[in-house]
């Protein structure tokens, strides 16, 4: 389900944090995570939690939705580059990739690539339970259309013919015009993000 970003935002400026924690927690973590890395990821939610608190002890300053995303996401950001510095960890990522002048775009990229990352997980969520299994067996595990008959028990031409109806149902549900090698891309995206 995609997160009511103004329902969200209202409720945060009112004092309510419970919104924010329970549908866009998991996508500011994802992103604490991939600025972190590997090696860091368990101080993540440290990260997140207190560029969260950070964000409502100054909310009296944000002008508006867009505003308050923006300060998450760069707050989030803030955090992690000094625990990055803090454990002297990886300094050469920091320095080249962290710190650059297009800070700004960075987070404008990243607040994209998670709206985006957040409608297909809504989208592969809202899939019945054999098509779930189909994408997941497809998709995650990377199994061949062979493999795929033997562990549902079926025929392959019929897997190639599900995967087809399952592609064209995801990119339906996208409601964007996309073909299906953007489709293709959008799967890895989300499934990059997912593992």
């Amino acid at each position: 389900m995609i997160p009511d970003l103004d329902y969200i935002y209202q409720t945060f400026m009112r004092g309510d944090l419970h919104p924010l924690y329970v549908d866009l927690y998991p996508a500011l973590l994802r992103y604490a995570v991939k600025l972190t890395g590997e090696s860091l990821a368990h101080m993540s939610e440290d990260c997140v939690q207190d560029a969260i608190l950070h964000t409502y002890f100054h909310r009296e300053k944000l002008e508006s939705m867009a505003h308050w995303r923006n300060c998450l996401f760069l707050n989030i950001r803030n955090r992690a580059i000094d625990l990055i510095r803090r454990a002297d960890c990886n300094q050469a990522f920091v320095d080249n990739a962290l710190l650059s002048d297009d800070a700004v775009e960075d987070v404008s990229l990243a607040i994209i690539y998670q709206d985006a990352l957040d409608v297909i997980y809504a989208a592969v969520d809202s899939l019945p339970e054999e098509q779930r299994r189909l994408f997941d067996l497809s998709f995650r595990e990377g199994l061949k259309n062979a493999e795929i008959a033997d562990k549902m028990c079926l025929a392959e031409i019929t897997v190639k013919k599900r995967k087809a109806r399952l592609l064209e149902k995801i990119r339906q549900m996208l409601g964007r015009d996309i073909d299906r090698d953007t489709l293709l891309v959008i799967l890895t995206l989300y499934l990059r993000q997912a593992a």
